[in-house]
């Protein structure tokens, strides 16, 4: 998912400011009879699986119109706030962006109608509710492979018993950095703060042999194309690709889960019904409708998608596949991102 942007652009503020204006927010959406949202999401086959599953329904049920706008802009949704003058209510945002703008660029959430239970550890937080997941997990060339395949997430950064040529995510809050670190023997409970030294060391392994994706189109591309031999990938562009034909297969040991939650955006001027948008999303229904519309895991874990065997071999929300999985701390990165990128940004020029 190309959507997970994590910096506030200054440049893409400004321009921003062209585009919305500095009156005031009307209420009058606030209330209880609240009819009308507008929610910001990704766009593309996402923006239509959740039209199919979520949004087409729920206005069916509660009457409340609901306006769609794509892409998500973080850029604009903090000049909005900042100007005081918000119209979008709900927002996708990617899973450190909750935290880092808890309160500031988002509204503290009404929990009461969700329970934490129903959701993986740690991705329920004050400002939003997760809405979908993804792993960022390996995927291999069976033709290259095929007879002695990696399992594991040390079999990726070790050249000599799997040689061949990598690609993983320019986006180093994917997980590279963690994963490097899981593959030199740190425990996952011991991987905050990051060190870098030693991270960087592992992934200098596989250097030299690695190309950098940016989005999940040219994921799908370099699978279609068979462009690297073993590669770090979003599972739900794995299974695309497969779909098209690429003949890769995953590796679910090791893992990094993620998820986009949704947020209310800092001074929506439609709360009420905003509130009542994210409670019917994520709540069992909707999300076992929307597994089974597009190949992203379903956040409740009480949803009971049936999917079939090839799309199964890529959910992100199988137990099995959760069972070793490993979280990104999201608190640590929303304090920490700027310098991590500016690391990541160094060593990959370098």
């Amino acid at each position: 998912m190309s959507h997970r942007k994590r910096a506030l652009s200054a440049v893409a503020a400004l321009a921003a400011l062209v585009l919305v204006g500095c009156s005031a927010p009307t209420q009058t959406g606030t209330g209880s009879n609240a009819k009308k949202l507008t929610l910001v999401t990704y766009g593309s086959a996402f923006q239509d699986a959740q039209e199919k599953s979520i949004i087409g329904p729920f206005r069916k049920k509660t009457g409340i119109s609901v306006t769609v706008e794509s892409p998500v802009d973080p850029a604009r949704l903090k000049v909005m706030v900042e100007t005081g003058n918000p119209t979008w209510d709900v927002y996708v945002a990617g899973q450190q962006d909750v935290p880092a703008y808890c309160g500031k660029y988002f509204e503290k959430l009404d929990l009461g109608k969700i329970n934490k239970d129903d959701f993986a550890k740690g991705t329920v937080e004050n400002c939003g509710v997760p809405l979908d997941t993804y792993s960022y997990t390996i995927v291999y060339n069976k033709k290259k492979y095929g007879a002695n395949p990696p399992t594991s997430i040390a079999d990726f950064f070790n050249t000599e018993k799997f040689p061949g040529s990598r690609a993983m995510s320019n986006d180093p809050a994917e997980g590279n950095l963690e994963l490097a670190l899981i593959a030199d023997g740190v425990s996952p409970d011991k991987l905050y703060p990051l060190d870098y030294d030693r991270a960087f060391k592992v992934l200098d392994r596989v250097k030299a042999k690695t190309v950098f994706w940016s989005s999940g189109a040219e994921q799908v591309q370099m699978m279609e194309q068979q462009r690297a031999d073993m590669m770090l990938v979003w599972s739900g562009r794995g299974y695309e690709a497969t779909q098209n034909g690429a003949p890769y297969a995953p590796v679910w040991q090791d893992n990094i889960y993620h998820w986009a939650s949704l947020a209310i955006v800092k001074g929506s001027p439609n709360k009420v019904a905003a509130q009542k948008f994210i409670d019917y999303a994520v709540s069992k229904q909707p999300q076992t409708q929307w597994a089974e519309s597009i190949a992203y895991g379903a956040a409740n874990l009480k949803a009971t998608p049936t999917l079939d065997p090839s799309k199964a071999t890529w959910d992100s929300s199988a137990k099995d596949h959760r069972a070793v999985s490993h979280q990104i701390d999201n608190s640590w990165w929303a304090k920490n991102q700027d310098e991590v990128v500016s690391r990541w940004t160094t060593w990959t020029a370098g």
